[in-house]
């Protein structure tokens, strides 16, 4: 016996298998894949690594979301259809008229994925710091009389935050119906800690979304993730941006980036409603709960709440036109990033935009280089510091490319800022959370607001324009003077960058 084991060609076997799973492999990711940057990175990893490709295409390569989660996909669309018909048809029918003709088309590749159409009659407040945010969704949970609906992708109770989690607690031991959707990995902290039974014990409805399991993790994919922040109050008043629930002052503080700098939007009128059902189609799918129950949920106080929309937005001598945008990998197509390449392919004079992570395709890469080159003034502003090396060394490979083209390249020095915002000309603003890079496109489950206003662009605008006072541009001389070593890291990592 020890004698046939050691005649038999390990090392010809080895090789076959070598070769067979790779090309197995390498063929399953040229008929899942779509998107061409992923399949290259995918393909390089297996041939170089194949070991440890396999094992993470097999763990992370394709967007499985569950069988689960795939029957409801169909399901979800068309709840959101039925909410819109519902209860927007009458805000749909006038915004219409407030929304720029050059915009109509890019507002319908959202609507024909979401259902979610631009709608009137609504009122912004941009809150710019995590005073202001924290202080108002404190204020605005201390009023509830209804519901309170919180979805945070990380929650991490130290600071202000626990005396905002006493407030909902408060909210919902008076009788206000609360939930809270809190996203298994972003939060793993608190769900590790006691929060969660005192939540529950204070009669919160809890929801851990998108939870992992080790044995399923070869059928579900463990790294799809609930990126959204969304609060709705008394289906009356909504929020929603790059804020977590966290105190800058305490999370992530010896991450050496710095306090993270955030930005929310306090939003009354129509587009509440999306942002609830956005939340109830969430956790709907998370509970087994039937999407029809959720809607009669929803109805419980959906028509109060229009009514109160509806006077709100009376007494706005100029309604601003908002189209709720959430994007998930059970869409089928990633309509955020559609959304975004052809509004930087609609702009004509000036586009500006801040990202903690910048990890673009060609795409969208070609889409703000031709921008610059035909004459629009491109400003990316991204940290200097953030919590990735490996992002931050994606990220540089583009800069040269960048810069050739005339985009301006400014590094934040004031922490890590973590404000998702574009903006185009002085009239279009996309906002929420959404980073510019592949995984908030066709990975995590992200929720935008495509803001059609001068006023409330001009605003955002002034923000963007506060951050480059903490800035440092990026000169292209300088840029390419720095040691080749650094392209080549930079270079390398970019090979992967899609996977990121």
């Amino acid at each position: 016996m020890t004698y046939m084991l050691h005649n038999i060609p390990w090392a010809e076997i080895i090789v076959v298998l070598h070769v067979v799973v790779v090309t197995v492999l390498v063929v399953r990711v040229l008929y899942h894949q779509r998107n061409t940057g992923v399949s290259v990175a995918w393909i390089l990893m297996l041939v170089a690594f194949p070991l440890v490709g396999a094992v993470g295409y097999l763990l992370i390569g394709e967007p499985r979301l569950g069988s689960r989660r795939l029957r409801r996909q169909h399901e979800l669309v068309k709840f959101y259809q039925q909410f819109s018909e519902t209860y927007l048809h009458d805000f749909n029918q006038h915004a219409c008229s407030g929304l720029n003709e050059r915009y109509h088309g890019i507002s319908l590749i959202a609507a024909d994925k979401t259902g979610f159409n631009a709608t009137e009659y609504n009122h912004l407040t941009l809150l710019t710091n995590d005073e202001e945010i924290i202080a108002a969704i404190r204020h605005d949970i201390q009023q509830a009389k209804t519901s309170c609906l919180l979805a945070f992708y990380i929650i991490d109770p130290q600071g202000e935050i626990v005396a905002l989690l006493n407030d909902t607690m408060a909210a919902a031991k008076r009788g206000v119906v609360t939930s809270m959707l809190v996203d298994s990995i972003g939060s793993a902290r608190f769900w590790r800690s006691d929060w969660p039974q005192r939540l529950r014990t204070a009669g919160i409805t809890l929801t851990e979304a998108l939870p992992i399991e080790l044995w399923r993790t070869f059928i579900v994919r463990a790294d799809l993730r609930n990126h959204r922040k969304i609060a709705v109050i008394d289906q009356k008043i909504g929020y929603t941006g790059s804020f977590n629930l966290v105190d800058p002052r305490f999370f992530k503080k010896n991450a050496g980036v710095g306090q993270w700098v955030d930005v929310m939007m306090r939003c009354e009128g129509s587009l509440v409603q999306p942002l609830a059902a956005v939340f109830a189609g969430d956790m709907a799918v998370e509970t087994e709960s039937n999407l029809m129950q959720v809607q009669q949920w929803v109805d419980s106080y959906g028509k109060q709440a229009l009514m109160h929309n509806l006077q709100v937005a009376q007494q706005e001598q100029n309604g601003i036109v908002v189209q709720v945008i959430p994007s998930a990998p059970e869409q089928g197509s990633p309509v955020i990033y559609d959304t975004i390449v052809n509004a930087i392919h609609a702009a004509t004079r000036r586009i500006i935009i801040t990202t903690p992570y910048f990890v673009p395709d060609e795409a969208l890469l070609l889409a703000l280089t031709t921008a610059a080159i035909r004459g629009v003034d491109v400003t990316l502003i991204v940290p200097e510091a953030v919590d990735s090396k490996l992002v931050k060394y994606a990220s540089r490979a583009y800069y040269p490319m960048l810069l050739q083209a005339g985009v301006k390249i400014a590094l934040f020095k004031g922490g890590l800022l973590h404000a998702k915002t574009l903006t185009v000309d002085s009239d279009y603003t996309l906002f929420g959370t959404v980073n510019m890079d592949m995984r908030s496109f066709y990975l995590n489950m992200e929720i935008s607001l495509a803001i059609y206003d001068e006023g409330m662009t001009e605003s955002v605008v002034a923000l963007q324009n506060s951050y480059l006072n903490d800035c440092e541009f990026i000169e292209l001389k300088a840029w390419q003077a720095r040691s080749k070593w650094w392209g080549l890291v930079e270079n390398t990592v970019r090979l992967v960058g899609p996977l990121l």
